[in-house]
């Protein structure tokens, strides 16, 4: 590793670290480190820092009870360089922030771990409404949750002044859906039916 690490990719590096699973799996650890990056280029080109103070609940990993996490960014650089999975970390941090390669996330924003699986019922995803881009990416063997909706222009009434529905604006059978899976990791974004039919931000 001969540049030094500068502090977004660090912190980058130390996401995908500390939220891939204890596998480190090449593919999933680059697919956390560009799903990271591909929001903050969205995002009006935040930092990964930035990112941190937009969302602080957007990754569970840098809430400082994460180990893995937390020794990624501690850890010497030097020490690093000793570190097969931590160097693939930073290998991967900097070409997800380089935007330089394939992205094993395939466009995502989001991931999950294995709490998806073992927080199905109350999951925010599940309660949203989601669906699998590929059946390949059900990899905890979970059913899909639709969530149908029309969604309508709202106008006002010019004899009354209320404001009430008008002409439908789109309809949607989920808010998420999956863009991959690797190791014990499943990427997401937003479904484009439903942020045609609510103008959302894919980012948001």
């Amino acid at each position: 590793m001969s540049n030094a690490i500068d502090r977004n990719v660090r912190l980058l590096a130390a996401i995908a670290y500390g939220e891939a699973s204890t596998a480190n799996d090449s593919q999933e650890i680059g697919g956390i480190a560009f799903a990271v990056a591909n929001r903050c280029r969205a995002w009006n080109n935040k930092t990964v820092s930035e990112l941190r103070s937009a969302d602080p609940n957007y990754a569970y990993a840098w809430d400082g009870s994460n180990e893995r996490f937390n020794r990624l960014m501690r850890t010497r650089e030097s020490e690093i360089e000793l570190s097969p999975a931590m160097r693939l970390a930073v290998d991967w941090a900097r070409k997800a922030i380089a935007n330089d390669g394939v992205d094993p996330s395939n466009s995502a924003f989001w991931w999950d771990g294995l709490d998806f699986k073992t927080n199905y019922s109350q999951h925010p995803k599940v309660r949203d409404g989601f669906k699998w881009g590929d059946a390949t990416h059900n990899i905890f063997n979970v059913p899909e949750k639709p969530r149908h909706a029309i969604v309508h222009w709202r106008v006002i009434n010019k004899k009354t002044g209320q404001i009430v529905d008008g002409a439908e604006r789109g309809r949607y059978d989920s808010i998420w859906i999956s863009t991959a899976a690797h190791g014990s990791t499943i990427f997401w974004a937003h479904n484009p039916d439903y942020l045609q039919a609510t103008g959302g931000k894919a980012y948001r």
